[in-house]
């Protein structure tokens, strides 16, 4: 996994930038290319999402790791791919996204480049719980960090957490099921009912 690249910006085209990371050029496909031309021929750091199938791989880039977060989120979703994603974030306002999941307006999704009625459709219906609860001001992984603080505080919060790290879970999985077993843990129900009612949530997911 790539989960940034550090270099000197040498090329812009319409889709992605060239990044020279001691002699080694790599191709980073970006939102807004348009961004990166007053970085042209200084450094910069971009975070990227290494993105893999049998017949393509390519790096996808952006300027914070909120943009990223969103792109993996849209990635998530049935029939869009990181083309289709990259283009939504390119063309709204990161906080306009992700409050337009939450309200489910479907009219604005449907503005963004490439989605139809249906695709809006699906992006709430799979996204709206994930973004609810995120502040649209500030940054997303703070706000993020301390409602899981908030819930990890206790010993069976806590516990949860490492035992679903253990098991191969990421970051943002175990988050997601922690704030849905808020109640359960604050309640003080034993460890090994939230580990399997936290397995049959992620399972649903």
């Amino acid at each position: 996994m790539i989960d940034f690249v550090q270099g000197i910006v040498v090329d812009i085209d319409e889709e992605s930038v060239i990044v020279n990371v001691n002699g080694v050029g790599y191709q980073v496909f970006v939102p807004r290319p348009e961004f990166y031309h007053p970085k042209l021929n200084q450094p910069c750091l971009i975070y990227t999402h290494h993105y893999m199938r049998e017949d393509w791989m390519g790096l996808y880039g952006f300027q914070n790791k909120e943009e990223r977060y969103l792109f993996r989120l849209l990635l998530g979703v049935s029939g869009i791919g990181p083309k289709g994603a990259l283009a939504m974030i390119g063309q709204g306002n990161l906080n306009q996204v992700i409050q337009a999941i939450a309200s489910e307006d479907e009219k604005f999704l449907t503005q963004l480049p490439g989605v139809g009625k249906k695709t809006a459709q699906r992006i709430i219906l799979d996204l709206k719980d994930k973004v609810k609860g995120l502040s649209f001001r500030g940054n997303l992984f703070d706000i993020m960090k301390r409602k899981e603080e908030g819930i990890i505080s206790t010993k069976h919060g806590s516990d949860l957490k490492e035992a679903l790290k253990s098991l191969g879970y990421h970051d943002q999985e175990i988050h997601q099921v922690l704030k849905s077993l808020q109640p359960l843990i604050e309640k003080g129900e034993p460890l090994d009912r939230l580990i399997k009612q936290a397995l049959q949530n992620l399972m649903r997911e």
